[in-house]
């Protein structure tokens, strides 16, 4: 179970959460993943991040972005990569330039962007992580806001570049095809259409024989559900061959191996969507096996860690709240397919959960509510998805809308979620779409991120964040990327209980 390595280190905690992470025994792997052993991922700490400390030497050998020679920032269908330091927080310097892009031979690597649009950016880049850090106001969204209104026009971007010591103005010419965002978007936007359909064209290109995409459990998870929110009909058997994969891959048999409890999670998770879309019989017997599994997995205090209960050795950082969430969103997906659920162990995961939840809504870490302040909110949309999916039993409902209003109040987290900003940006975005009017935040307020990430290939591209976690970048910096923004666009057609029981 290598592959669920990279689940090592998911949402860095702040302040009250910092006492798990001073005793966390993998506090070093990221100096291992650099010296290329395949283990667990991150070192970054609350003051010791992405753009503090950049670390755009870190390389992949996965698709066109292996020639870039570094994990450096995409800036849409430029073709542009550059880089932000903490020198010049008000520039972009240009490190790498697509052949045959609107940037071939208008730009070269050592330029430095200083404007956008026509004008200079406003404001120099906020660095860091945490509250009053997460927001990426600054050269960035101005240079995305620019692009989108060239997008949206002739195609024209100007650009401000300093040479040497030479400013001079340099014109690009983008696609215009693609049109502008819908002020409601992705709901009734023709461009989100298109990016949409783009994703799962390439999505359905890389599956692999064996029905899966990768060894890492959450692209597979989010690849097949993005199929499923496309059009269950149309993708009907991709969708059944990527099931049988993952039931192949899961019984009810405790092994320590890897980090199980992900991969559980995650599988449980797809398969009863699978089901509940289908209706295919066999897989309810897989699904039973994973209940099995799970209530075998949970922890004494009723969560689950990255391994098992009772792992000879310990199960990692001990019980989290992101992975109970995502066991108590399979069991109620579960119970939604007519499979009879461990009510206690339901319950005892429910509680934990309660019990890292404080009184805005933010969940923490750990079953600690650690007073009223938040970080990122990956684990914070898992609970709201847990809490949605049984929301007419016992109060269930108003855990979630607190939550997702929570992330409506915090929406500039979206892509620092710690370990695995993949997972955590559809699990923020699907929490928040539980409330509407905090889903229309967290979008709007992101858009520079889709924007940006926007490859000429049709793809999405895994960007650099704040918790300076790479491993999604070294494994699949396209498909990570495209996986998640596909399954957050399909959100307008509500194929997936998730989308379907959309709270009011």
């Amino acid at each position: 179970m290598s592959g669920l390595l990279w689940a090592t280190r998911l949402e860095e905690p702040l302040q009250a959460e910092r006492r798990v992470m001073s005793s966390n025994p993998f506090r070093f792997s990221f100096l291992l993943l650099l010296l290329c052993v395949v283990v667990f991922l991150g070192t970054a700490s609350a003051t010791s991040v992405f753009l503090d400390n950049p670390k755009y030497d870190v390389k992949t050998e996965v698709g066109p972005d292996a020639a870039t020679g570094g994990w450096f920032i995409h800036l849409g269908l430029t073709g542009l990569r550059v880089k932000l330091t903490p020198e010049s927080p008000q520039e972009l310097e240009v490190a790498y330039i697509f052949p045959d892009s609107p940037a071939a031979e208008k730009l070269e690597k050592g330029d430095r962007i200083v404007g956008a649009g026509k004008r200079p950016f406003s404001k120099p880049h906020t660095f860091g992580y945490g509250v009053g850090k997460f927001s990426y106001e600054g050269p960035l969204t101005e240079f995305a806001d620019a692009l989108d209104a060239a997008m949206a026009a002739k195609g024209t971007l100007p650009l401000l570049v300093t040479r040497g010591e030479k400013k001079t103005r340099i014109n690009l010419q983008v696609k215009t095809d693609y049109g502008k965002y819908a002020k409601n978007w992705p709901f009734k936007c023709d461009r989100s259409e298109k990016l949409l359909k783009e994703g799962i064209d390439y999505l359905v290109e890389k599956q692999n024989a064996s029905g899966l995409w990768h060894n890492r459990p959450h692209l597979n998870c989010f690849a097949v559900l993005a199929l499923l929110g496309d059009d269950p009909k149309l993708h009907r058997e991709r969708v059944l061959k990527a099931a049988r994969s993952m039931a192949r891959a899961t019984d009810d048999k405790i092994r320590y191996e890897g980090l199980d409890c992900w991969k559980y999670t995650l599988y449980g998770i797809a398969l009863a969507e699978i089901y509940l879309a289908t209706e295919e019989k066999w897989i309810l017997p897989e699904l039973e096996e994973i209940h099995r599994w799970l209530v075998k997995a949970q922890i004494s205090d009723g969560g689950f860690g990255h391994r098992p209960a009772n792992r000879p050795g310990g199960n990692g950082y001990g019980s989290i709240c992101i992975l109970t969430g995502q066991a108590k969103m399979a069991w109620a997906l579960m119970k939604m397919c007519g499979i009879e659920i461990d009510s206690d162990a339901y319950q005892k995961a429910h509680e934990f959960v309660d019990r890292g939840t404080n009184q805005r809504g933010y969940v923490w870490y750990e079953d600690s509510s650690g007073g009223r302040g938040y970080a990122d909110m990956g684990r914070t949309g898992a609970a709201v998805l847990a809490h949605a999916l049984d929301a007419k039993e016992g109060g269930y409902k108003e855990f979630a809308l607190r939550s997702a209003r929570c992330i409506g109040e915090h929406p500039d987290t979206f892509s620092d979620t710690h370990g695995s900003p993949i997972l955590g940006m559809v699990w923020t975005a699907f929490g928040a779409a539980q409330d509407p009017a905090s889903l229309r935040k967290l979008l709007d307020e992101n858009r520079w991120w889709f924007t940006l990430s926007q490859c000429s290939d049709g793809t999405f591209y895994y960007q650099p964040n704040r918790d300076n976690n790479p491993q999604d970048y070294t494994a699949a910096p396209r498909l990570s990327a495209t996986s998640a923004a596909a399954l957050i666009l399909t959100l307008p057609k509500r194929n997936l209980k998730m989308t379907q029981l959309l709270l009011r």
